[in-house]
């Protein structure tokens, strides 16, 4: 069988036309049956450690009902601290991958529940992304996973760490990432400051029209590909920034975060990620063959969703990747839960809110709790996910494991 290509999106299967014996055929369906069947919970969870240079890592792999050997997903954290299940947030992602016959596996972050050691800037995206390859290599000497179909779903800050993992890797079979930069982390912080000036705070009457204007050619700008686009892309956040209430507070915060500056055109070109705050990690996806399944929000203010999803098209487009999709969600934030606002302020009430409708105090309170009693916490699982978020995963999963 041939691997499933996707044409415009729409996913087709290709058979080989060979001369196969009816035991063969059964013994494919057994095989199948049992790696892809609906689970409706894990038949067991097994508690991990490893090593990775100097970090210890401990976390859980989940396994689905049936028999193995299965494929497994590997989850890769955003920028925050998170254990293993990152106080419940992933549970509801994971019950769907079991029920599509993936184990599923992840880790407490290194310093945080029982992981041990340090992540430190400038090369924290390498220690994580050396710990994926560790992980990697543990799940390949296990009888009960298929080391041929290893894949990685993460979100956020991950969307550094996975593609320098594919940089070093040829073992990844497959990617699923949520709320993916399509720009350098440098880049991604000034815009984080400017969502704050575009959508948290009202504009003097006068500069409204002005907003208006910037808004429609940020449209276009978020489409650079050369680096004069990428200056213009540039001055119209610093345009928007120019026109708030808040300007000197934004500036004054940029500058005690290492500047606004723009990435000098060498180096803008060099693109080396050994210097991970200036490095854009979708320049790895003009590689990428292996099926992608991409997914953004619109109403993200953590990464501009627009440009991103725009990127990592272009990206795997020109990587003649055969088989990739991009979901851009509207209404939507950088946690996939439903938004009707592209603030900041107001998508972190979302967070405060399921908090206290699981009995938790405030954001901060609950995450000092989180850290004394590591592991015990999970209310996070009652996440408002948006709908059909959760779906798409499933069904993009099943359509792999049906396309082998």
């Amino acid at each position: 069988m041939k691997r499933k290509v996707n044409i415009k999106h729409c996913t087709i299967h290709n058979f080989k036309r060979s001369e196969i014996s009816l035991t063969t055929i059964l013994l494919a369906l057994a095989l199948l049956l049992s790696a892809c069947a609906r689970q409706p919970q894990p038949a067991g969870i097994e508690e991990i450690t490893f090593q990775s240079g100097e970090f210890k890592l401990v976390g859980d792999l989940r396994t689905p009902a049936g028999t193995g050997p299965f494929p497994v997903i590997l989850f890769v954290h955003g920028s925050d601290d998170a254990d293993r299940t990152l106080f419940g947030y992933y549970l509801p992602v994971m019950e769907r991958m079991l029920r599509a016959g993936y184990a599923v596996f992840s880790w407490d972050k290194p310093g945080y529940g029982e992981s041990t050691g340090q992540l430190r800037e400038p090369y924290l995206r390498h220690q994580r992304a050396q710990i994926v390859l560790d992980a990697i290599e543990v799940m390949q000497a296990r009888p009960d996973i298929d080391p041929e179909r290893i894949g990685l779903w993460g979100i956020s800050q991950a969307s550094y760490v996975m593609p320098l993992v594919l940089s070093q890797s040829e073992d990844v079979a497959f990617m699923i990432c949520v709320s993916c930069a399509g720009m350098s982390g440098h880049d991604l912080g000034v815009y984080q400051i400017t969502t704050f000036a575009m959508f948290c705070a009202d504009v003097l009457e006068e500069d409204a029209d002005q907003r208006t204007v910037l808004f429609a050619e940020l449209e276009e700008a978020r489409k650079f590909e050369t680096y004069e686009e990428y200056l213009h892309y540039r001055e119209v956040l610093d345009a928007l920034v120019d026109i708030s209430p808040y300007r000197q507070k934004l500036l004054d915060f940029l500058s005690k975060n290492g500047g606004g500056g723009v990435i000098p055109e060498e180096a803008w070109l060099k693109n080396d990620p050994e210097i991970e705050r200036w490095w854009n990690p979708v320049e790895v996806l003009e590689q990428v063959r292996i099926p992608v399944l991409a997914i953004f929000g619109d109403k993200d203010s953590n990464t501009d969703p627009m440009q991103g999803a725009y990127a990592w098209r272009k990206a795997l487009e020109q990587a003649g990747n055969p088989d990739f999709r991009v979901e851009l969600l509207p209404g939507v934030d950088h946690l996939v839960a439903p938004s009707e606002s592209s603030c900041i302020n107001d998508q972190g009430e979302t967070l405060d809110q399921v908090l206290q409708e699981q009995g938790y105090g405030p954001l901060e309170e609950s995450l000092a709790l989180f850290q004394q009693e590591p592991g015990q916490h999970t209310p996070l699982s009652a996440w408002p996910y948006a709908p059909g978020y959760l779906d798409l995963i499933e069904v993009w999963l099943r359509g792999l494991c049906e396309g082998r």
